[in-house]
């Protein structure tokens, strides 16, 4: 499946984010259309996960695909010139990273990243 700008579609809502399935983490970009002007920011930019379409006929864009979205990633709402978008507040992820102990997590990635690098 191909976008309006011709860019290949994936579906990412099976991926994992630190061991969790994405379906279960609700951090996706929400659009006010009283706010939104159309503007088409939000659309190009989010070039690599793909989370918003293009509605031809109302001439805005549409999250329909919340579940590409990087959890975290708030570039989107960042680069609204009108401050139509919104997401979860960051305490929603805060809870996440330790509810799944993503830290340790974290550092053990790290950990092992740097044993291999001093190993080659």
């Amino acid at each position: 499946m191909k976008d309006l700008l011709g860019r290949e579609v994936k579906d990412l809502s099976g991926e994992l984010w630190w061991g969790i399935e994405r379906s279960k983490i609700n951090w996706y970009p929400t659009i006010d259309y009283k706010k939104c002007i159309g503007c088409g920011i939000c659309f190009i930019t989010c070039a690599g996960k793909k989370v918003f379409d293009w509605d031809v006929e109302k001439n805005r864009p549409i999250v329909a695909r919340p579940k590409n979205c990087m959890v975290g990633c708030t570039t989107c709402f960042v680069l609204c010139p009108n401050n139509a978008i919104s997401f979860p507040s960051y305490d929603y992820l805060k809870d996440l990273i330790v509810k799944h102990d993503i830290v340790r997590k974290a550092k053990e990635t790290i950990k092992k990243a740097i044993e291999k690098q001093k190993n080659q």
